[in-house]
């Protein structure tokens, strides 16, 4: 059961048998942030009207705002990923689980941040934007927006468990629904029709809040009808546990970047408002290509989950070059637009002369980053699919907090570049993210996913004679093993012992079975160590089988300790004239083999049954060696 057996190559497809499963999901999903991008287009147009002040407000207030909501986004990445998997595994009885305990941690997170943004949201404003007239506007919108971050918290996991099963047209439905509503809403309450006289800026914060109740209502609908058990199960902790392990590097990296961009705002804010405006209209515009790129983006973390939970890594893999290419194509076209005829693009928005005329530059950098910025975007959402949040969070927010911001303010300020510096700055780290997610992409780590699809834990039978003890190198497998011998007087057998001779010459098949003659003859013994020819023999006579998985950080560390503790000195597992040095090769193996994944399980099931049970991590193994002792 060597690293390599764990790896299979998909089967080549054919162009049409590529793009359809990627379109058939991302196509609703695109249709969905559209419609919701042309609600902040005719937002911003509507603010235009106003002028400099109210559209740099509105973006200001709105980074505020959405910094304040990334915070929940975990949450959404986090039911998507089990939901894919669950889904993937054939068990979506587990869906109205997840949903329940999403929404148990999210809505209490919510209360509490939408009173936090109620209170100080105002005075966050005044600070990024000196402009008085600015400042005022958006700390209207703010004020009348964050009550709306508890209905966001109950629609988000609905939302997210359409997308991880499958159903897209779904979240597309809803939103086609709210945002005709939103947008009439928005014209009526911001500039008045009729006897509605309006309110400016935060007439569109009440639109807002009145279109997103209508949805709560709406989506409740659609989750009674197709989530069988809607709040009718009780949320687990283990569960809400599992959703905000998976979510939580998300929802940091995510409220850390909307910061990061409301740091953006008061870089840009020191040149001024219509610089700021400048800064919203380009983020407006060119979120018709990011939504895109997100759209395609959350099919490949889709995808990639539902590979996973059938245990194809490969084809996993796969799905995240296949959507990136696909998002590229469709995309870079949507930025080039604004690389040729920016004055066509930015005047509907910026009214006055000579802001249009220094938006001109910006604008056409900024279609550059779009060109570029696609395949970043992508493959962090498949990160995302894979259970690896950590990576897609890592990444961007070393870029972003190290690189992106401090050479914003010393190109745009210090050198006195202005908004073209900055926006160059952007185009720049965009790109060297998606390098940076490529290439870590294309390695083996991000497959190291710990999502619980509901397999059942392996009660202890009754007679408990021979026991299996597997796992990745470093994992503890000997510890474990000499302890359970101890507990239960068994002898214990290490199979590098077996395996291996003297300068780690590998023995033949029929040595090793030799050597396991004695130990099956007794009928009594508990075998320790990972190889394909000892554990056909081992698992299906086994009374129970083990897997100890502990995560590759700690397996890499205990791999480095035991090869210097016991350096030239004899150890009861190691076989006797061979010596351990951790070099590259031996960080390949633990990298590359000891994590659970669907694959494996599916392996191990088929030579031990319901007589498997992994053990996740040393709390776990410890419950397991009480739990033995307190056997009568």
């Amino acid at each position: 059961m060597d690293a390599a057996s764990q790896i299979a190559l998909p089967a080549p497809l054919g162009a049409a048998r590529v793009v359809r499963p990627i379109f058939a999901l991302g196509a609703p999903l695109v249709g969905f942030y559209l419609i919701q991008n042309v609600v902040s287009i005719a937002t911003v147009a509507m603010l235009g009207r106003l002028g400099n002040a109210a559209i740099a407000g509105a973006g200001v207030s709105g980074a505020l705002y959405t910094a304040t909501c990334a915070l929940l986004w975990g949450i959404d990445t986090g039911v998507q990923a089990a939901v894919a998997r669950t889904t993937g595994a054939g068990r979506k009885d587990r869906v109205a689980d997840i949903l329940a305990a999403a929404h148990a941690g999210a809505i209490p997170l919510a209360a509490i941040l939408g009173a936090a943004l109620w209170a100080i949201g105002p005075r966050l404003v005044a600070i990024m934007l000196p402009d008085r007239l600015a400042a005022a506007a958006g700390g209207a919108w703010i004020v009348l927006a964050a009550p709306s971050i508890v209905l966001l918290a109950a629609t988000l996991p609905i939302n997210a468990v359409w997308i991880g099963s499958g159903r897209p047209a779904l979240a597309m439905a809803v939103t086609a629904f709210s945002a005709p509503l939103q947008i009439a809403l928005t014209l009526l309450f911001v500039l008045g029709a009729g006897p509605v006289r309006g309110s400016g800026i935060a007439g569109a914060a009440v639109a807002m809040d009145v279109t997103m109740l209508a949805g709560v209502f709406v989506q409740f609908v659609l989750a009674f009808r197709f989530v069988p058990g809607f709040l009718r199960v009780r949320p687990r902790p283990p569960r809400i546990a599992e959703i905000a392990a998976i979510g939580w590097p998300i929802s940091t990296q995510q409220s850390l970047l909307q910061v990061a961009l409301m740091g953006v705002f008061a870089i840009v804010g020191q040149l001024g408002a219509a610089a700021a405006a400048i800064v919203n209209v380009l983020l407006t515009l060119t979120a018709v290509a990011v939504v895109t790129e997100t759209a395609l983006g959350v099919a490949a973390a889709t995808l990639v989950g539902q590979a996973l939970g059938r245990g194809e890594v490969a084809e996993a893999r796969a799905w995240g070059w296949r959507t990136t290419a696909v998002a590229v194509a469709l995309t870079a076209p949507m930025g080039l637009v604004l690389v040729l005829a920016p004055h066509a693009l930015l005047a509907p928005f910026l009214r006055d002369p000579a802001t249009l005329s220094a938006a001109i530059l910006p604008g056409r950098i900024a279609g550059l980053a779009t060109v570029v910025g696609g395949a970043s975007v992508v493959l962090g959402f498949a990160f995302r699919g894979a259970g690896a949040t950590k990576i897609a969070a890592a990444v961007p927010f070393v870029s972003l907090w190290l690189i992106q911001l401090p050479l914003m303010a010393w190109i745009g300020l210090t050198l006195g570049q202005g908004l073209t510096g900055i926006i160059a700055v952007q185009a720049g780290v965009s790109a060297l993210d998606a390098v940076a997610l490529g290439f870590i992409w294309a390695g083996p780590w991000w497959t190291r996913v710990r999502i619980d699809t509901g397999a059942a834990v392996a009660a202890l039978p009754s007679r408990l004679r021979r026991i299996a003890v597997l796992g990745g190198g470093g994992a503890g497998k000997s510890t474990l093993a000499r302890r359970l011998g101890e507990a239960l007087g068994l002898p214990v057998v290490h199979l590098d012992r077996l395996v291996y001779g003297p300068g780690w010459v590998r023995r033949d098949a029929e040595a090793l079975r030799a050597g396991l003659l004695p130990a099956f003859e007794r009928d009594a013994w508990i075998v320790e160590g990972t190889y394909a020819e000892a554990s056909a023999l081992t698992l299906p006579a086994a009374d129970l089988v083990l897997w100890l998985d502990q995560p590759v950080w700690l397996r890499l560390f205990r791999s480095w300790r035991k090869t210097v503790i016991h350096r030239r000195r004899p150890r009861p597992d190691r076989p006797d004239g061979c010596e351990e040095r951790f070099g590259w090769a031996y960080v390949r193996l633990v990298l590359e083999f000891g994590a659970w994944s669907p694959a494996l399980a599916a392996r191990l099931e088929a030579l031990a049954g319901d007589r498997l049970r992994r053990l996740r991590g040393d709390a776990e193994a410890r419950a397991f060696l009480l739990e033995i002792a307190a056997r009568p």
